[in-house]
């Protein structure tokens, strides 16, 4: 098996224990606690690996983007918790987790990548996904 292939899995079922783990953590506490627990917890994490790594920190344009994605994550976490907060899990997980199109989309405008008529079809029918879902 190769590796990625396994990450993917590993990827996929960490996920997914971690959306029902975090809709039980609503059941005794606030969106704020939830939320500073949870990336707390990922922060510590991140920590860890990097302190780990034997990795050192140069600051250049690339970290930059690092930066401003956190940025982006860190933003999209919040209003992703206070969906979840107000939500079901069986809808907020699936509908937020069609970012992917969004992605695809910006990188062929921004990037010039190009989308094949078959990744097309599929981000049409994510947002048909996305409006079945909300409904």
């Amino acid at each position: 098996m190769k590796a990625w292939i396994l990450y993917s899995a590993l990827c996929l079922i960490a996920w997914g224990l971690w959306g029902l783990v975090l809709k039980y953590a609503y059941t005794g506490s606030s969106w704020v606690q939830v939320y500073f627990a949870s990336s707390l917890a990922s922060f510590l994490i991140a920590l860890a690996v990097f302190a780990s790594s034997g990795a050192s920190l140069t600051l250049n344009k690339s970290m930059g983007f690092a930066l401003v994605a956190g940025v982006f994550g860190g933003v999209g976490y919040i209003f992703f918790i206070k969906a979840l907060h107000g939500g079901k899990a069986s809808i907020v997980i699936p509908l937020t987790a069609l970012y992917p199109a969004i992605t695809a989309v910006l990188a062929m405008l921004v990037l010039g990548e190009r989308i094949s008529l078959a990744k097309g079809l599929g981000i049409i029918l994510a947002l048909v996904a996305a409006v079945l879902l909300s409904m």
